[in-house]
């Protein structure tokens, strides 16, 4: 453990004590004070989630001990100097890559940030959420929480507790933003918590592709990792949002994602989950107004004994809307996946037109995939199907490729590069697309 996550864990860990000197040491007003020591409440009179729970019953958190790790990590000042980054981050966000604008976090703290001066002179922010807080409170305070509420659970109320880092976007009214906006957290200090908060409103309107990143060295020892990230839409904005999340093999990840869709606002999401030790996630969208539509990909990849759960939910509270998804996950050697989705239909969501699909590979006799698709309808005119498959590599597709000289690994890599090739390719950005192909690729090779 470093000695600055040390220094940190001297202070008490998770405390109120700890929670108030987080607040003080980000010259935070009155309020956010008010808000983390509520959310630190609601963590308090909860208990740890029980494997007797539903939502948690294929979950093992045996062996995540809260006390011993840090709070969150002193990342030091910005800097306004791209190369004074490490060079291992400085790799994944790609300074040469064309983006409109790019904010960097590191153990929560410092970091880098930029921003194309065209698109601020349109009123665009894109800064760090801690820097909003000061800078754009009516903002911030307005949105903040209205989308992921602090007392929904046990790791969320903490998340709220202890924030920090994370990344704010408001994109103004008919604003189109044509290059993409990227975010990174990263994390590099061992035994520390990350809890960065994406908070992304667009006005009536606008339109925006988003990249949020999040990573950590394999060799990084024990960590904990627990997100939020809140999207808020409002009538005929449209927004892209790519989520890629590679953390270290030794942290505990915990994210919720909740997106409110407004009047013909047009969403589009992909999670593509390839590191920690154990992903627990909650990605939800809400279409309450008509006219809405969303489209939900992921793309998961567990390898040794990694634990990947995602549950989901298409909420359709409004009439006239729809959703469409698709998850596929890849298991080798012990790994673990859970899937466990619901389309929901209100009784006022007449004409509503959702689609749920669950995919999974199986590359090893050991891996196990457990998929529960749900249907929850209570309108009557309404077209709502789901489906789930688990199965192994096909031994003809297999037996066909080595019939043409590939030996058994390469042609086992090739099935698998197919099976998530359709989703690589609706990634929008040809470096991102190459990222995750090399990752998916690198898990193959090191089997």
């Amino acid at each position: 453990m470093s000695v600055e996550a040390k220094r940190v864990t001297r202070k008490g860990g998770f405390s109120e004590e700890a929670l108030r000197e987080l607040s003080w040491s980000k010259g935070e007003p009155a309020w956010m004070l008010e808000l983390r020591l509520d959310a630190w409440r609601s963590f308090e009179r909860m208990p740890m989630p029980s494997r007797k729970e539903e939502e948690w019953r294929r979950t093992d958190l045996s062996l995540l001990d809260l006390m011993a790790v840090a709070p969150y990590g002193e990342g030091g000042e910005p800097t306004p100097v791209f190369h004074d980054l490490p060079p291992a981050l400085r790799s994944l966000v790609g300074r040469d890559r064309v983006k409109g604008g790019l904010v960097v976090h590191r153990d929560s703290g410092g970091g880098y940030r930029s921003l194309e001066p065209d698109l601020a002179a349109k009123g665009v922010i894109l800064t760090g959420l801690d820097s909003a807080v000061r800078d754009h409170p009516e903002l911030v305070r307005r949105h903040f929480g209205s989308q992921v509420a602090p007392h929904e659970g046990k790791f969320t109320a903490l998340h709220y507790a202890f924030w920090s880092g994370g990344v704010f976007v408001f994109v103004p009214r008919n604003v189109r933003v044509d290059l993409p906006l990227e975010a990174m957290s990263w994390s590099d200090r061992d035994g520390i918590a990350v809890m960065p908060h994406t908070l992304i409103v667009l006005e009536e309107g606008a339109e925006l592709l988003f990249v949020d990143q999040f990573a950590s060295p394999d060799e990084q020892g024990p960590g904990l990792a627990n997100v939020v990230a809140e999207l808020s839409l409002s009538q005929g904005s449209r927004l892209q949002y790519v989520e890629l999340q590679r953390w270290g093999r030794s942290v505990y990840s915990f994210r919720s994602q909740r997106a409110a869709v407004g009047r013909d606002a047009n969403l589009s999401t992909l999670s593509v989950v390839l590191g920690s030790r154990m992903t627990k996630s909650w990605i939800d969208s809400r279409l309450g107004e008509p006219g809405g539509n969303v489209a939900m990909r992921g793309i998961m990849f567990a390898d040794g004994n990694q634990r990947f759960h995602h549950h989901t939910l298409q909420d359709h509270l409004a009439p006239n809307t729809t959703s469409d998804l698709l998850f596929k996950s890849a298991l080798a050697d012990h790994a673990r996946s859970e899937y466990s989705g619901l389309i929901r239909v209100h009784p006022e969501a007449q004409k509503t037109d959702a689609y749920q699909a669950n995919r999974n590979l199986s590359l090893s006799e050991h891996a196990r995939a457990d998929s529960m698709p749900k249907l929850e309808i209570a309108a009557n005119d309404v077209r709502c199907t789901h489906g789930a498959t688990v199965g192994p590599v096909d031994q003809e597709q297999l037996f066909y490729l080595m019939a043409r000289g590939l030996p058994r690994q390469a042609a086992e890599r090739m099935i698998v590069q197919g099976f998530f090739e359709p989703l690589v390719e609706k990634i929008p950005l040809e470096a991102i697309r190459e990222q995750v192909r090399s990752a998916v690729d690198r898990k193959l090779a090191g089997r």
